[in-house]
């Protein structure tokens, strides 16, 4: 985790991180050979900043537009989300 923490981002503000659940997805070819393990960080501040390119969106959003429109996330992204925040009504 740290290791794609550190090439993925930088996390310019105090936080802390904890272990929250696992994801096994048989949907994807991806996600079939793959365990994928969930942490959950609580920054002071949102100063999150890609470190590599292909990350082309990146931010802080409330969640009710998040759950309103998940098409760009990938499928473990969503799987996280709807755990966490639960699925979009309706």
């Amino acid at each position: 985790m740290r290791r794609e923490l550190e090439e993925e981002v930088s996390i310019d503000a105090p936080y802390t991180v904890r272990s929250v659940g696992m994801i096994n997805d048989d949907q994807t070819e991806v996600g079939r050979v793959h365990l994928g393990v969930v942490y959950l960080f609580d920054v002071e501040r949102p100063a999150v900043r890609p470190r590599e390119t292909e990350i082309i969106e990146c931010g802080f959003r409330p969640v009710a537009d998040i759950l309103a429109d998940m098409t760009g996330f990938e499928t473990w992204s969503q799987i996280c989300i709807e755990a966490l925040f639960g699925k979009k009504s309706g």
